[in-house]
């Protein structure tokens, strides 16, 4: 029979104690409440007033807004804060949604993005980040195709107005359809069906050559090789990152327990020369958590 022992005295003191302050805390939360009900509806004070209009509460709100969030070690810019080009035009939600069904604006960061249908259409920012620029991560969309299932495309970057390389972009992993029926569905990619969402996806590469120069422009251009009829740019997270780093001291790595690296790009297709690496990968973890001493130390008690 499982015996249970008894909680001993001072526990249960401790146990009343905390009961007490978590009344205690709740009644004090309740009356903290009850004077801003029963203030709704009186006239602000003038502090109150003059909040907004008054330049130290602008500059706290300020400091308090760029404080929010994550330090990151990339920089964001959107496609509507740069310059658009060529006849690109800007496309933002300019008023609320009138059904339940979505649309690229909506689901654009900040509601805004540049599109180009057009060839020589382009947008343009500024290093202003202080640091080279070696790695980019476009958040665009391209058509679907007439089946669904989605293209591939390019967009050619420009550094300084000249050429550098063609970013690989697809749109094989969006594009869901949630009319016929469909609505709030994740895996519906059939274009007969109307009512698209998912509109937007994310393509990561290295910038061929120098990294882009603090100071430099930058710009996506529809040029004549780039095929999708359309290139919606939503917003260029641009970062410098360092190089990998070395292995530590007394750890495994799962390529030393057999599993296959494949760094080879697919365009959002898979790839059918990749390496099953499931059971390497377990196998690291197994001696990983084994729990076995180093040699020379005792064995850890059971």
């Amino acid at each position: 029979m499982l015996a249970i022992p008894r909680p001993r005295r001072g526990i249960r003191r401790a146990g009343r104690r905390l009961a007490v302050a978590a009344v205690a805390a709740v009644g004090a939360m309740c009356v903290s409440v009850l004077p801003a009900v029963a203030t709704q509806g009186a006239p602000p004070s003038k502090a109150l007033r003059a909040g907004p209009t008054s330049p130290a509460p602008r500059q706290a709100q300020a400091a308090a807004s760029a404080a929010v969030g994550a330090t990151t070690p990339f920089s964001v810019y959107e496609a509507e804060a740069g310059t658009p080009g060529g006849g690109a035009a800007v496309r933002s939600l300019t008023s609320a949604p009138t059904t339940q069904y979505s649309s690229a604006a909506l689901e654009a960061s900040g509601h805004s993005y540049v599109h180009l249908d057009g060839t020589g259409q382009s947008v343009r920012w500024t290093n202003t980040t202080g640091q080279p620029i070696s790695f980019l991560n476009v958040r665009a969309s391209i058509p679907d195709s007439a089946s669904g299932g989605g293209v591939t495309g390019t967009l050619n970057l420009y550094v300084d107005g000249v050429f550098r390389q063609a970013l690989n972009l697809n749109s094989r992993q969006s594009w869901v359809y949630e009319g016929n029926g469909n609505y709030n569905t994740s895996d519906n990619q059939n274009p007969a069906d109307g009512d698209p969402r998912v509109f937007w996806d994310e393509s990561g590469t290295f910038v061929t050559g120098s990294p882009i120069p603090a100071g430099a422009t930058f710009s996506l251009r529809k040029d004549s090789d780039n095929s999708a009829s359309f290139y919606d740019v939503d917003s260029v997270d641009v970062e410098n990152p360092p190089a990998p780093l070395t292995q530590p001291a007394n750890s495994i790595s799962i390529t030393s327990c057999g599993a296959v690296a494949d760094d080879t790009p697919t365009s959002g297709a898979a790839d059918s020369r990749s390496v099953d690496s499931r059971a390497a990968i377990q196998n690291c973890i197994d001696q990983a958590s084994c729990n076995c001493p180093p040699a020379g130390a005792p064995a850890p008690r059971p």
